[in-house]
């Protein structure tokens, strides 16, 4: 009999758990793994018998599905990431640029204000006519409060709307502008950002590091604004021209382009 060690396969030296020791371990249940696996946001376990194995995989891809549900991702966003094929690992170290990916890019937010003081607001463009707060509220410009105040959850857009009523835009059709810019926005910024955790898994600008991403998206904050005003301006620019020339809106297919 050989005094020499036998030769182990690397496989069997990782960590294994059965789907009980894997909940215990994760602090995810039973039922939320499953779901998990059905939903394709985790790999389906090995089979030892008739048990389910999981190893170290599992745990680690369990830990960064909890980490960005409690960041606010949706699973359908997790499932783009997962899909994008990055390393549990690389994911982690893409989560630690929290302070560039966190950073508000836009200035404009919610606030608290009286009564008078909305008065005050609307009356700077215009005597109100009876009845505007209440078109501000259906509008969902300004939602009301206890205490005789208001919350307006974007003073810019509330600002634009009025904006706009000085100019003969009532407030239901800026409202409707609004919220058509936003559900088409939606879907470009959600292919924008699919686009970036793409990349980041080829090696975002061929290898870069994360400080290095969080320096390109630090410089992307403020062109993306721009960019997309100049790119909307000249939208309305070509929409106009061709209603000048042909009396007819754009087509529905370069809408939708």
């Amino acid at each position: 009999m050989s005094d020499e060690e036998p030769i182990r396969d690397p496989a069997e030296e990782s960590e294994q758990y059965g789907l009980g020791e894997l909940a215990a371990i994760s602090g995810v249940s039973e039922r939320t793994i499953r779901y998990y696996q059905n939903e394709r946001l985790l790999p389906k376990p090995a089979k030892k018998g008739r048990d389910a194995v999981y190893n170290e995989d599992h745990r680690d891809r369990l830990a960064v599905i909890t980490e960005l549900r409690d960041r606010g991702l949706t699973l359908q966003n997790i499932r783009d990431l997962v899909a994008s094929k990055l390393p549990t690992r690389t994911v982690s170290e893409w989560l630690g640029i929290d302070e560039t990916l966190s950073a508000p890019w836009s200035d404009d937010r919610p606030m608290t204000i009286s009564h008078d003081e909305l008065v005050a607001l609307i009356s700077e463009h215009g005597d109100p006519p009876k009845g505007v707060i209440g078109e501000l509220h259906e509008a969902s410009y300004v939602d009301p409060q206890p205490g005789q105040t208001w919350v307006v959850p974007s003073p810019a857009l509330l600002d634009h709307a009025l904006r706009l009523r000085a100019a003969g835009i009532d407030i239901e059709v800026s409202a409707l502008i609004r919220d058509l810019l936003r559900r088409r926005l939606s879907r470009v910024v959600a292919d924008t950002v699919k686009l970036l955790v793409e990349r980041a898994g080829a090696g975002f600008a061929g290898d870069a590091t994360p400080d290095e991403l969080a320096t390109a998206l630090g410089a992307l904050r403020p062109i993306a604004r721009e960019t997309s005003g100049v790119i909307l301006a000249q939208e309305v620019e070509l929409a106009l021209a061709k209603l000048m020339q042909t009396g007819e809106a754009p087509s529905k297919r370069s809408r939708r382009s």
